[in-house]
């Protein structure tokens, strides 16, 4: 998908993105990903059940994500996205829908109101995440969890793209991502403000594809009774970092 500003996504990129985001679900949400990844740490850090545990979602989009939530046991479900694109299904599961602009408006919420923030791939797609993420540490309660995902430039298949042409594949003009958070950079801005609880990485299924594909698959599925190793492949092989983060109590 290619790059709009803010203003093109609301005027004349509305129809077309619309029309893409109607049934999209993205990498992360895929097979129920995320939505497992956030009631594992919710039950490991909060005494409350899932049901009670306010949630946020950035980049909603048309709410598959909350969808899986919901089957999760999560009931007290917010969102919002820069223009609203939920299908009507999944609209009667979020609680409360908000129209903002991540890079410069206020989140319309007050101080420490949420347990849990989410943003799949979102803050790449910011001209402004750091906005963002300081919003987020206002809004999150202390002890909160931010959980969010990044292309993960450093696997193998990204360095070797970037080897090849000079740049890196999400990051190329046909693609949408604006925002590069470098370990220096997410040091710097992110983890000033927050505490690191665990990373984790999605896989692609690309990865596993062809002969060489299937051979990675076959280690990849005999590392799992050898957890460092298993660790050491999604590191080398893993598609998006997802960062689980803490904020101070």
């Amino acid at each position: 998908m290619k790059y709009f500003t803010v203003n093109e996504l609301r005027k004349e990129g509305r129809t077309e993105i619309t029309a893409s985001l109607k049934d999209y679900v993205g990498r992360n949400i895929q097979d129920s990903f995320a939505a497992d990844l956030v009631a594992r740490y919710s039950k490991q850090l909060f005494t409350q059940p899932l049901s009670e545990l306010k949630v946020l979602d950035y980049g909603v989009a048309s709410g598959a994500f909350a969808e899986q939530l919901s089957i999760e046991g999560f009931r007290d479900i917010y969102g919002l996205d820069i223009d609203n694109y939920l299908s009507e299904k999944n609209s009667k599961l979020v609680k409360e829908f908000k129209i903002i602009d991540l890079n410069l408006d206020s989140l319309l919420w007050s101080d420490n109101f949420f347990q849990i923030i989410t943003a799949w791939c979102v803050l790449p797609h910011l001209e402004n995440p750091h906005h963002c993420i300081r919003e987020t540490l206002r809004i999150l309660k202390p002890g909160g969890l931010f959980i969010l995902s990044i292309p993960h430039l450093a696997s193998k298949v990204s360095k070797n793209y970037f080897l090849k042409h000079e740049d890196f594949a999400r990051y190329a003009p046909q693609n949408n991502h604006i925002a590069v958070f470098t370990p220096g950079v997410f040091q710097n801005t992110i983890l000033r403000y927050f505490e690191r609880v665990n990373m984790e990485y999605l896989m692609d299924i690309r990865i596993f594809q062809g002969f060489k594909g299937k051979i990675r698959k076959l280690i990849f599925d005999l590392s799992g009774e050898i957890p460092f190793f298993r660790k050491y492949l999604e590191k080398l092989w893993g598609y998006n970092q997802i960062w689980v983060l803490k904020k101070s109590s």
